[in-house]
């Protein structure tokens, strides 16, 4: 609408200039639940889950009721407040799941950086090699 050059003068163009930023929270959210179910994070630690996502969930469900009672019978100027509380709210989560993307990238990394013992010198023991080959690594021979 800014774009288009509107000029907000009626209500409804004034509503719509209000609400424009709730479908990108909307598509965050989205996202945020989206990463939520296929990590599987209320698995891994249920307490830390709850925890985190317990209080967004209350805030997120706080806005909503904030934009909509702003909306209904309420003053305007509540509609702000519970436009912030969603965006603290989807903030505080995404948050989390990033935090959680770096500590699970730090594991996996970690996993293919071993030292390599006197146990480990014969590289066929280590890649696996005899599985694969039928030839005998010490004459040569095919079995």
């Amino acid at each position: 609408m800014a774009i288009a050059g509107w000029p907000m003068r009626t209500p409804s163009e004034q509503a719509l200039i209000d609400l424009a930023q709730l479908p990108m929270a909307g598509a965050v959210l989205v996202g945020i639940v989206e990463m939520t179910w296929a990590r599987r994070l209320w698995l891994r630690s249920p307490v830390v889950f709850f925890g985190v996502f317990g209080p967004a969930f209350l805030a997120l469900t706080a806005g909503i009721v904030c934009v909509a009672i702003a909306y209904g019978p309420g003053p305007r100027s509540l509609s702000g407040t519970g436009q912030l509380a969603i965006w603290l709210a989807v903030g505080f989560a995404f948050v989390y799941l990033a935090v959680d993307s770096l500590r699970r990238e730090r594991v996996v990394r970690t996993e293919f950086l071993e030292e390599i013992d006197e146990d480990d010198a014969d590289p066929h023991d280590r890649i696996g090699l005899d599985d694969w080959t039928t030839e005998d690594p010490e004459t040569g021979e095919s079995s």
